[in-house]
């Protein structure tokens, strides 16, 4: 009886996709499952990323590398427990003037009904809706973070221990990079690109904030200072954080100066967004992050599903880290590719024409 050969060549495309897939789904489920382990140690990374050049800044200047890394480490407490004391002061206060702003919104709603007897009450459903929404979302991330105690003090923990060995790490790195392999160094060269994007959000983000604080405390709008933080936290959430941070001031500007108030509001935000996402920030990126804005939008909801509502803040940076690993496998090229952008692909299809002629 001959033998029977069976194909099991893995090598071809439909089963590279299927391998592929397979992972994917089981990588999914996988860490949706351990989310609650996932999501402190990711923002511990991050803020270590965001913080760990002050470090090297420092040690740079002359300052010893422990005595930097204590520096930053109170840097960073004061950060966070800034932020925490402004979040509680605001929640305290915002919770004892819900009543006052409840009336306002009935009075509006009723005025609403007085000119629109017949469609009254569905735009009274709509606003009343609209404004639940917006005060439940807001709400939820300041109570979230409030409430977050040992998830804070976990992250806080993880951070400092980043931060300790990173006193070292220019060294360690510096001995070991002759003896590199080429697709590490590749790696390490677009790993930067993390590091690069979550400074320069960071940055653009604390300029809108700041510019949108200013705008609602010249425009006598409660909690200014709260509504420039939430601009900023945000300010990570692509194409949705703008908006979301959007409508709890603006229903202040309507409490407050009527119509004329929110439209104005909403023209200031916008244009401060507009700046900062249109001019400042492409101005520091500088070619960009050679990502599609399909896929930073479908990545939103993604990383939102596997890590819950935080997931949504570091969902561009999480996607950044996932195609630089597809990158730095030949095997899993051909995907970092289709994460690009057309133009960003063109780009690089006349660099090879240009370089092989």
């Amino acid at each position: 009886m001959g033998d029977v050969n069976i194909n099991t060549n893995t090598s071809s495309t439909p089963a590279k996709v299927l391998i592929y897939s397979t992972a994917a789904v089981l990588l999914t489920l996988g860490m949706k499952a351990i989310s609650d382990i996932l999501v402190p140690v990711f923002f511990a990374l991050f803020a270590y990323l965001i913080f760990s050049p002050l470090v090297r800044w420092l040690m740079k200047k002359g300052v010893p590398g422990k005595v930097s890394v204590f520096l930053v480490i109170i840097i960073f407490i004061f950060v966070f427990v800034g932020t925490a004391i402004l979040f509680a002061n605001s929640l305290l206060q915002l919770s004892g003037r819900i009543p006052s702003y409840d009336y306002q919104l009935q009075s509006i709603l009723n005025s609403i009904s007085t000119y629109m007897p017949i469609s009254g009450a569905n735009v009274e459903s709509v606003l009343r809706d609209v404004a639940a929404f917006a005060f439940r979302v807001s709400g939820n991330v300041i109570s979230g973070a409030l409430n977050a105690g040992s998830t804070i003090v976990l992250i806080f923990i993880t951070t400092t221990f980043l931060l300790l060995d990173s006193a070292g790490a220019p060294e360690k790195v510096q001995k070991e990079v002759e003896d590199q392999p080429v697709h590490l160094l590749r790696f390490t060269e677009y790993s930067s690109n993390v590091v690069n994007y979550m400074l320069l959000r960071t940055e653009t983000n604390l300029v809108g904030g700041i510019g949108v604080a200013i705008l609602l405390l010249l425009g006598g709008i409660d909690f200014s200072l709260l509504w420039g933080l939430l601009f900023f936290i945000f300010g990570y959430i692509p194409y949705l954080g703008f908006y979301l941070a959007s409508i709890p001031p603006m229903f202040l500007g309507l409490f407050k100066y009527g119509p004329i108030g929110a439209l104005g509001v909403l023209v200031g935000i916008t244009i401060i967004n507009a700046l900062v996402e249109n001019v400042i920030f492409p101005s520091l990126a500088g070619k960009g992050l050679k990502l599609s804005p399909m896929i930073v939008f479908l990545s939103l909801f993604y990383w939102s599903y596997v890590l819950g509502t935080a997931g949504a803040l570091i969902a561009v940076p999480l996607t950044i880290v996932v195609k630089i690993v597809l990158e730095s496998s030949e095997g899993t090229h051909f995907m970092a590719k289709l994460m690009e952008s057309s133009g960003d692909r063109c780009q690089d299809e006349e660099k090879i024409i240009e370089n092989s002629s």
